[in-house]
């Protein structure tokens, strides 16, 4: 998914299910930043603290160098932040294709709510973030897996687009065409009809969804593949009835974790905003014009009663900027009240609980 809904559908449903505006905004922050924490640096303050980001993601020139030379960063960063694994099947490769809404990833969201309560004034709310991004990539990244594996590979002749508006699919036609050229070695693009899905699955090693571009995160598009294995026919995916299902999912979660955090305030029910959910999501728009219109619906009252103060705009540079803050605090200790570093925090837990304590525990040991 990407900010539009990563950012502001988690907003949105954090503030429908009764988180108020300052709950919500870390939660959906968090969110989104999972994307954005791309680098593992470290900070040492003069009084000799130190402060350590850990990356949850990669940029995509970045995901192309570790796809080739560093499996173990994509299982710390793209197994446990992105394909959460399904364990569905025989194999190891199996296990690790996500899975829409899978046991595994239900058991991780009500162990991270039981945790968030328990740490509820430290990182409970930016856990509870980590949480709705891993929970809500479910719904679109499924069938793919964090690893490289001959199972990500597509055909790259196969693809079909079920979208209405002709500007708008020349537009993402034109996106992941982009991506190709931008990301992939000259040397391979001699034919792009033939060699596009190919070109990408080779330049980030089959890692991820990257045969198939930006296509699972766009909410409004149906679409179809096949998979080079086996010649499998992924049939038709619509991403707005998974996304729609993933909302629901995302406020239950929510709605659960307000109420044994005792934060809850003016919840609204998800069946009486479920309609103007799926309209915003149905919306053939680019992502700008996407988050304009959950802006619009948070601001018209159509989801929630808005509040004057509405979290309704994202920067990265907030929480970085914290970051680049650190060593002018009078003292390291201080920066234990930032939400960067409630984020790191979180980060940290997360892998760590994923890749040593839940996967394990289902017979999957990948790190």
């Amino acid at each position: 998914m990407q900010e539009d809904m990563h950012y502001y559908g988690t907003y949105a449903m954090a503030r429908a299910a009764g988180m108020e505006v300052k709950h919500a905004k870390v939660v959906a922050y968090a969110a989104q930043y999972v994307d954005d924490s791309t680098a593992n640096d470290s900070e040492v303050h003069e009084d000799g603290g130190m402060f350590q980001t850990t990356a949850t993601a990669h940029t995509n020139s970045e995901a192309i160098a570790n796809a080739a030379i560093d499996h173990i960063e994509q299982r710390k960063v793209w197994v446990p932040f992105h394909f959460f694994p399904g364990n569905k099947g025989n194999t190891l490769s199996e296990k690790l294709k996500c899975v829409k809404d899978s046991d595994l990833a239900q058991e991780m969201v009500d162990n991270h709510i039981r945790h968030a309560v328990s740490v509820k004034d430290e990182y409970g709310l930016a856990l509870m973030g980590i949480m709705a991004h891993v929970y809500a990539d479910t719904f679109s990244h499924y069938d793919f897996s964090g690893v490289s594996s001959k199972r990500n590979k597509v055909d790259g002749s196969s693809f079909e687009l079920d979208v209405k508006d002709k500007k708008t699919k020349a537009y993402i036609m034109g996106k992941f065409s982009g991506f190709l050229n931008k990301y992939t070695p000259t040397f391979i693009i001699k034919n792009f009809r033939n060699f596009a899905s190919k070109g990408a699955s080779v330049a980030t090693g089959a890692l991820g969804h990257g045969a198939v571009g930006t296509y699972p995160d766009r909410p409004f598009l149906k679409w179809r593949f096949t998979f080079k294995k086996n010649n499998r026919d992924s049939g038709w995916r619509d991403n707005p009835a998974s996304f729609l299902e993933g909302c629901e999912k995302l406020y239950n979660a929510f709605s659960k974790y307000a109420n044994d955090a005792q934060i809850v305030k003016g919840p609204v029910s998800f069946d009486s905003i479920k309609s103007k959910v799926d309209k915003i999501i149905r919306l053939e728009r680019p992502k700008e014009e996407r988050i304009e219109a959950w802006i619009k619906a948070i601001e018209g009252g159509k989801l929630f009663t808005p509040e004057t103060n509405e979290a309704l705009f994202f920067s990265k540079h907030d929480w970085e900027q914290q970051k680049d803050d650190f060593e002018d605090l009078d003292n390291a200790h201080q920066m234990i009240e930032k939400d960067v570093y409630k984020f790191h925090q979180a980060a940290i837990y997360h892998r760590n609980y994923t890749l040593k304590q839940l996967l394990p525990k289902h017979g999957i040991v990948v790190l």
